[in-house]
C-alpha cells in the first residue's frame, strides 16, 4: 500500500492535499467536514482587522467555459474559468479565534493539520494575531501576502493599504512580517504570495533568510472576462479568478524556487484532477493546495482524489511521496544543455498505419509533408522535427527519430531559402 504520508517543513501530513483558505474553511462546522472529507491539512478563511475587508466577502461565483450536461449532472468538464469577488472573513481574528479554538481538537484527533490564514497592516497586527492563533491550536500560519488585490478603494488611509498583495510586491517588508512573527511563535509560517510579482525564487529566498518555513504558490489572479451576448463584464469588472491552464505558470515557479531553495513549497494554482496534484509534486511542491475544485466538484472529491493518486503509485511502483517529489527537476535543460545535450528530430510517417486524413499536413507550418494518394509522407531535408504532426495524428502513425548531425537540422530551416546561407549546402 503506497505510503502518502509528507512534511511541509517539520510539520507531517497523513496525504499532500491541503483545503487552500476559502469559504470551505470559513466557519467550524465547514472545517469539520473537510476534516472528514479526509484532507492532510487545512488553512482556514483568512481574517483581518480592516473593516472594508469584513464588510466585503461577498462571493458571486461564476463559472465560465463551463459545459454542462443533462445526462451528466455531475461532470465537471476538464477546463473552465472560475471568478468570484470574495475575500476575508466577516469575523476579525479576535473572534475567527474562537472557531479555532472549537475546531483544533477536532482536526488533531483525526491527524489533521490546521493551518491559520491571517493579513496584518502593521507589525503589531500580525504578531497579536499570531499569538493567538498559535495558543488557539494552530499547528502552522499561513501569512496572507496576497489578499486584497489591490486594496486601493477598500482603504481609507494609506497605512491601511499595506496589506495584502503589497507585501508580493514589496518583499523586504515581508520579510519584517516574517520576522516580526518569529519572534513570537514557534510555529512554522508560510506566506501566500500573489501571482501579480516579479522574481519569485528571490523572493522566497528572501523570505527563507527571515525565517519562514515555506512558501505557498499562489492566490487567484486578477482576471477579466466578458459576455459578448449582453457586452457586460463577468462579475461587474476584473475580480479573483482562476483556471486549470494557470498550472503551467505556477509549475514553472515550483520548479525554479525548489531548484534554489530548501523551502517546503506548498503548490496550488489550476489544480482540477489528481494528474495535477502528481505533476505539483514531480516539479517540487512539498504538497498541493486546492479549493476551486473541491467546491465545484464538492467534498467526495478529496477521496477521489486521494484514491487515484494511490492507484498511480501502485501502477508506476512509487511507494512514498518522496518518491515522487521533485523527481522532473533532473530532467529540467538548461538553454546550454538543451543546445549541446539533446538532438534535433525528423518526423517519419508509417504507410501502413496513416489513413490519408492529411491532419498533419495542414499543421506542419514548414511544408515538410506531401500528400500522396491516400497517404502523407514526409519530405524528410524540410522537417525540422517540430513533432507537431505526430501529436495530432488520430492514428498516432508519426513517430519522431534523431538526426545525425545539427547541420541536417539547420539545413531544414534553411531550405527555402538556400541562397542565405549557401555554406550548409555546399556538399
Amino acid at each position: 500500500m503506497p505510503d502518502l504520508t509528507t512534511k511541509i517543513g517539520p510539520l507531517k501530513l497523513k496525504n499532500p492535499l491541503i483545503l487552500a483558505a476559502g469559504p470551505l474553511s470559513s466557519t467550524a462546522n465547514h472545517i469539520r467536514k473537510c476534516v472528514d472529507a479526509g484532507f492532510g491539512a487545512i488553512c482556514t478563511k483568512t481574517t483581518s482587522f480592516s473593516y472594508s475587508l469584513q464588510r466585503y466577502p461577498r462571493p458571486l461565483y461564476r463559472l465560465k467555459d463551463y459545459d454542462k450536461r443533462s445526462d451528466e449532472p455531475f461532470y465537471v468538464p476538464r477546463d473552465y474559468m472560475w471568478f468570484h469577488q470574495e475575500h476575508q472573513s466577516i469575523f476579525p481574528p479576535d473572534k475567527f479565534v474562537n472557531i479555532l479554538k472549537e475546531v483544533s481538537d477536532y482536526c488533531h484527533d483525526h491527524q489533521v493539520v490546521l493551518i491559520g490564514s491571517f493579513a496584518g497592516r502593521g507589525l503589531s497586527e500580525w504578531q497579536r494575531t499570531a499569538e493567538a492563533y498559535a495558543e488557539a491550536g494552530c499547528d502552522a500560519l499561513e501569512l496572507n501576502f496576497c489578499c486584497p488585490f489591490p486594496p486601493s478603494g477598500l482603504e481609507t488611509e494609506e497605512k491601511d493599504a499595506l496589506i495584502g498583495i503589497a507585501f508580493s510586491q514589496n518583499p523586504d517588508k515581508g520579510a519584517e512580517v516574517v520576522h516580526s512573527v518569529k519572534k513570537v511563535v514557534g510555529i512554522p509560517i508560510f506566506p501566500k504570495i500573489s501571482p501579480v510579482a516579479t522574481n519569485f525564487t528571490q523572493m522566497a529566498q528572501t523570505f527563507e533568510q527571515a525565517g519562514a518555513d515555506g512558501i505557498s504558490l499562489f492566490a487567484n489572479d486578477r482576471l477579466l472576462r466578458i459576455d459578448i451576448e449582453t457586452g457586460r463584464p463577468i462579475n461587474y469588472g476584473p475580480c479573483a479568478g482562476t483556471s486549470p491552464h494557470m498550472k503551467a505558470l505556477t509549475l514553472r515557479w515550483v520548479s525554479e524556487i525548489a531548484q534554489n531553495t530548501d523551502f517546503a513549497i506548498l503548490g496550488g494554482r489550476g489544480v482540477n484532477r489528481w494528474q495535477d496534484v502528481i505533476e505539483y509534486l514531480m516539479a517540487g511542491a512539498s504538497s498541493v493546495e486546492a479549493c476551486t475544485t473541491i467546491i465545484v466538484h464538492g467534498l467526495g472529491y478529496v477521496n477521489s482524489l486521494l484514491r487515484d493518486i494511490k492507484n498511480f503509485m501502485e501502477r508506476r511502483k512509487y511507494k512514498t511521496i518522496d518518491q515522487i517529489q521533485g523527481r522532473a527537476l533532473q530532467h529540467i535543460l538548461t538553454t546550454q544543455q538543451l543546445i549541446k545535450e539533446t538532438m534535433p528530430l525528423y518526423s517519419e510517417i508509417d504507410v501502413k498505419t496513416c489513413i490519408g486524413c492529411f491532419r498533419c499536413l495542414e499543421v506542419c507550418a514548414y511544408d515538410a509533408i506531401k500528400a500522396l494518394p491516400k497517404k502523407a509522407q514526409t519530405i524528410t531535408e524540410k522537417c525540422v522535427g517540430c513533432s507537431l504532426c505526430s501529436q495530432v495524428c488520430p492514428t498516432n502513425a508519426i513517430v519522431m527519430k534523431k538526426r545525425e548531425s545539427d547541420r541536417d537540422y539547420f539545413r531544414a530551416l534553411a531550405w527555402e531559402h538556400k541562397q542565405l546561407l549557401p555554406e550548409l549546402f555546399e556538399d
